[in-house]
Parts: C-alpha cells; structure tokens; sequence
C-alpha cells in the first residue's frame, strides 16, 4: 500500500511542481522513501529498476548545465531512476508504473515533485547514480519541499501545457470499439479508477492513452500525439519516449485505485485486434479483472 491516506485524495493532490524552498528532505520522509522504493522496484512484468534521491548543487550555472534552469527553481534533490536497457517491449511502461507509484508515496509525504523526462542532460545524473553500459536513464524527478508560492515560470508554464486541463471521459474511454465512448465502466470502483486515469499527469498533458473496455477486460492503446518527438529524434538525442512512460503512469493509476478497493486483477499482453482508428494507434497491455 503506497498511503494510508485515500490514493484518490494523494492522486488529486499530485501536481507538477517546480517551485522548491532550497531546503532538504528530513531524514525520516527520505528513509521512509528510501524503504519504499528498495521494495517497490520491479514492474508489473518483472522489470526491474535502481532508483535513488541525491542532492545535486544548487545555483544559476549548474541549473543551465542540467538544461533546467528556469523550469525548477529551488530544487537540491533529485530522484533519479535507472532501467536496463531493450529486455522487453514493456520496459518503458513498467518503469513509468514503477516510478509514479515512488511518486504517489512522495506525495502521500508531503513532497512535491516534477518529472523532467526531457528537460535534462543525463551526464550528471548517470553520475549520480552510476549508470551502468547496459542501462538507460529513462526520466528524472525534481523533488523536495514545495515552495509556499508557485513562482511565475511555474505559472506560465502550467497555462501553457494547460496542466489543469483534461479530456473528457468520451475522447479517452471507449467499450467494445473506438466507435462507442464508454458510459459506464461496471463497477464504481472501475469507475473511480477511470477518473484517476484521466487526472494522471503526461508529457506536455499531452494524455496520450486510449481504454478500450470489452467484457471484463480493458485495453489501454498508446494514442500518439502528431509530430510529438519522433523515433528518429528519440534515437539520435538518446531521449525516452515520453508518451511510453506516460501508459505507465497511467497502468499506476487504475491499479492503485482499484487495489485500495479490494478490486482485483492483472496486467496481461491479450491484444483484441480491433480496428483503430489511424496508424497513430498501439495496442499496449491490458488489464484483465479477477
């Protein structure tokens, strides 16, 4: 269990935060984190990831360096996340699960944080975590102390990407084909899960996942945003595909959700083979309920 607290309550209150006070995560909150992501490591499929929180030097040129100077402000600590490289073609999903639920227990103490899946340099953080040859960095997180006031970049940059904005439930949820947006998904507690899906955060909340739900089963389809970071781009930046880990953020929320109201079920690859609507549709997982 990620909280004694409701995860809906700790979902609603997650926010991007770039606006940190300079000061340090308390030995005790950093322990129980600590604790948390050494027995929460492995994804849904076995994957597993090393994580680990390092204080990196604060001020105006390390922040440039980094590529994140203006987006942060405040920030000493970092989590930082490695994953072998290429062993399945889930490894990104998993780890995106696996990190938003360090993420979610975070939140659950008081932390706020910021995933910079492409807004960063990777030199100084593989140091950080000795980065091994068949690994991958995949995302990093700001995290830390919130700042009492979100400064103005924090602001600007939420208005931007809309961050307080989502799709409705008919442009993501769908039963039996992408024809039929889906009006109720069963059950309340599937019903729940489905609204924290749509609250999950996503590159540039881009939202980029699809759910298909037939029978007791529900698809979820990576949605690509046109034109959004390439694979030819990805390959020669050595960037992750951000709308890959983003499913996985999604998978983290329905299964919380669900796990906290005794909802029982699995992750399984059974691809329904049903017609999509363009060439910008991947079927990924599924969630198969007991």
């Amino acid at each position: 269990m990620i909280s004694q607290q409701s995860i809906v309550n700790v979902i609603q209150s997650r926010y991007s935060c770039r606006s940190f006070n300079n000061s340090l995560i308390g030995e005790e909150i950093k322990g129980e984190l600590n604790t948390f992501m050494a027995n929460h490591n492995t994804g849904p499929f076995g994957t597993f990831s090393r994580f680990k929180i390092g204080v990196i030097e604060s001020g105006g040129a390390i922040l440039k360096r980094l590529n994140t100077y203006g987006f942060i402000k405040g920030a000493d600590e970092y989590l930082v996340g490695a994953m072998p490289q290429n062993i399945s073609h889930l490894e990104l999903e998993e780890f995106g699960c696996v990190l938003e639920n360090i993420i979610l227990k975070a939140t659950s103490l008081g932390l706020g944080t910021c995933w910079m899946g492409g807004t960063f340099r990777k030199s100084v953080f593989s140091k950080m975590i000795d980065l091994q040859k068949h690994e991958t960095l995949p995302a990093v997180i700001a995290i830390g102390n919130p700042a009492n006031k979100r400064g103005f970049t924090d602001t600007l940059i939420r208005r931007i990407a809309k961050a307080d904005h989502r799709k409705p439930w008919k442009k993501l949820f769908f039963e039996n084909n992408f024809q039929t947006p889906l009006l109720n998904a069963g059950s309340e507690a599937m019903n729940t899960a489905l609204e924290m899906v749509r609250l999950a955060p996503s590159a540039s909340n881009k939202q980029p996942w699809r759910i298909v739900k037939i029978d007791d089963v529900f698809h979820f389809y990576l949605c690509r945003t046109p034109g959004y970071k390439e694979q030819a781009f990805l390959e020669k930046t050595n960037r992750a595909d951000l709308q890959r880990l983003d499913i996985g953020i999604a998978m983290s929320h329905l299964e919380n959700t669900l796990l906290e109201e005794n909802q029982r079920g699995k992750w399984d690859v059974v691809n329904p083979k049903i017609e999509v609507p363009n060439d910008g549709y991947e079927y990924k997982v599924s969630w198969v309920q007991n």
